[in-house]
């Protein structure tokens, strides 16, 4: 069985009722570092000594700006003997990206042997030590600065998450979609919105009629969270497609059925 957990579902802008985008698979592999990691970790009773792995999309500050405060806290408080494994699996000169954040954010406090101990994985497929999962590293259409990519992760058992990175309509992520058996969708912006570098409602529609034998989640929402009144509505999709909130599940069983809770609500 695997567990994935969505912290968080909102853009960069936190809509009502939602933080930052964040995904938590068997609650030891990340998929980015938002600024509102150490409350999502916190609010799951998670220890940021337990995390494993870390996925990361591009360097917009909503996806790697938690960084610096997961090292502060496996410094000084979760894991000071360093004791813990954590591995970072991100593209080339990532690495000095991350240190630089680290030691903007916290000069002196997080010293250089803590960040001496991650390891730091640029190879665009890894199977995952200590778990069931692999992935593919892919890239995506998002603002280029950032190198975006997605990643296309298999469970032993066959399951195949595609993780599309923020990104809008592509052709990398139609290549993978028809043997995804989950799409996992970044909607960014309204439809108003004229952005290349972004899924719209429109598109995501326009995704799951391509690929109807797929099950597509949306995060990274744009619209407030279900319970608030505040900012922009949900859009109005098909019953097919998920638009998550904060605190889902995905519970995935050894056959690869999929079943969702969100103890929440």
């Amino acid at each position: 069985m695997a567990r994935v957990q969505f912290l968080g579902t909102g853009n960069a802008f936190s809509p009502a009722g939602r933080m930052n985008a964040l995904v938590l698979i068997d609650e030891k592999i990340l998929v980015d570092t938002p600024p509102t990691l150490m409350p999502q970790l916190r609010r799951e009773n998670i220890s940021p000594a337990e995390i494993e792995h870390l996925l990361i999309t591009h360097w917009h500050a909503d996806h790697i700006f938690g960084f610096p405060f997961l090292m502060l806290d496996r410094h000084h408080v979760s894991d000071p003997s360093q004791e813990r494994n954590l591995t970072v699996h991100l593209r080339p000169e990532g690495r000095e990206l991350l240190e630089s954040i680290t030691e903007l954010g916290f000069p002196g406090s997080v010293e250089k042997g803590t960040l001496s101990v991650v390891k730091w994985n640029e190879n665009e497929i890894t199977n995952l030590e200590n778990s069931d999962w692999k992935f593919e590293r892919f890239k995506v259409c998002h603002t280029p600065e950032t190198d975006p990519h997605g990643y296309e992760l298999t469970h032993s058992n066959g399951f195949v998450f595609l993780h599309t990175g923020d990104s809008g309509p592509c052709e990398e992520i139609d290549s993978r979609a028809g043997r995804a058996d989950v799409i996992l969708v970044e909607m960014g912006v309204p439809n108003f919105v004229e952005s290349p570098h972004h899924h719209t409602p429109n598109d995501i529609t326009a995704l799951a009629e391509r690929f109807p034998n797929s099950k597509i989640l949306v995060t990274h929402n744009f619209a407030s969270s279900e319970l608030e009144r505040n900012g922009f509505p949900k859009p109005k999709l098909s019953n097919s497609i998920m638009q998550l909130e904060d605190g889902d599940e995905m519970i995935i069983s050894e056959n690869g059925e999929i079943k969702f809770v969100n103890k929440n609500t």
